[in-house]
């Protein structure tokens, strides 16, 4: 049960959650959490509390596992678990060292292989084919992951860097450089990084950032500085949209899943057919299409891998109670039952 939070500490629940998120984002797969992390910071005092005194015993423990004596301690000790009694807050420090000193490099989230990475200089055109995802490191130090087919165009100068966003959708991690201010110009927009892991994605609906750590503003390319105010400023957990659905606002909580993008997962809530079939068509050359225009406004909710095509189709069709055909030219068709 959560504690009260008396004498400054948060409550043994709070702890147990934060040692699991401690572990999660200090893993080879922690950026794929990042929303779903700072949702469950940012809703209750507690929970800052807790990660913030976790990773003081994290730090501690790691200094500690270095030596000599820490390590022996590490191998002939069973550790007990926080799970077994009213000793919580004992026991759950032996837990997080553990998890974050004796094993180094905790993999405890493990999935699809990681993206590939390449270096990249300033004033070079990097693009991803259909169906590839790739990582890049530019000049600065700064990490881009690419979406399938999508393109960018780094700008560098000694004051400035710039990347355009030609097409697609980038995850951008950028590396912190006080002296010259990093942006990304896409569509009509400018996103200036405050020290920041965001996304960015260009598409016929205009410019859709959500914002993983740090903070952004959102400007118009007309004034990316000066004395106008930015369209938008964001959280982390918060996207900005430029054409939002009907009655949402411009800038709202990202929904779960958003940013699984980098791991080939398409995350919907109520998401109309036609949107899921247009995000998974970008994906494969073997297209989906929809055969009767009704079709388009049925809602979908819930978490697919957008490859391969057919089976991504499959499931939409058990889903919704459609038909599968394919055509002559190779499309996958869907049709009403």
């Amino acid at each position: 049960m959560a504690g009260s939070g008396g004498g400054g500490h948060a409550g043994d629940e709070a702890r147990q959650e934060a040692a699991a998120w401690i572990a999660r984002m200090r893993g080879p797969d922690s950026e794929m959490s990042r929303l779903d992390f700072e949702r469950w910071r940012a809703r209750n005092p507690r929970n800052r509390a807790a990660y913030a005194e976790m990773e003081q015993i994290s730090r501690l423990s790691q200094r500690l596992g270095e030596t000599a004596l820490g390590r022996a301690h590490h191998q002939k000790r069973r550790l007990p678990s926080f799970f077994a009694g009213p000793g919580a807050r004992v026991a759950f420090a032996s837990l997080v060292v553990a998890l974050l000193v004796g094993a180094g490099a905790v993999h405890l989230w493990r999935g699809a292989a990681r993206p590939s990475v390449a270096a990249a200089g300033t004033g070079t055109p990097l693009a991803t084919r259909l169906g590839e995802i790739h990582s890049i490191r530019l000049a600065d130090g700064t990490s881009v992951i690419l979406d399938t087919d999508s393109a960018i165009e780094p700008a560098f100068t000694d004051q400035l860097r710039v990347v355009r966003l030609v097409r697609g959708r980038a995850r951008f991690d950028v590396a912190h450089d006080a002296g010259r201010p990093f942006m990304v110009e896409a569509g009509g927009r400018t996103i200036i990084d405050r020290g920041t892991l965001f996304d960015v994605a260009l598409g016929r609906e205009g410019v859709k950032v959500t914002l993983l750590r740090g903070a952004v503003e959102i400007r118009d390319r007309a004034s990316p500085v000066g004395g106008v105010a930015p369209v938008a400023r964001l959280v982390p957990g918060q996207v900005f949209a430029d054409a939002p659905a009907a009655g949402a606002a411009q800038v709202s909580a990202a929904p779960g899943g958003a940013d699984q993008w980098v791991r080939y997962m398409l995350s919907y809530d109520g998401a109309p057919l036609a949107v899921v079939v247009a995000d998974a068509n970008r994906y494969s050359d073997r297209k989906i299409r929809l055969g009767e225009p009704e079709l388009a406004t049925l809602r979908v909710t819930g978490a697919f891998r957008a490859t391969p095509t057919e089976n991504l189709a499959a499931i939409l069709a058990a889903a919704l109670n459609l038909r599968l055909e394919r055509s002559p030219q190779g499309e996958i068709v869907l049709h009403a039952r």
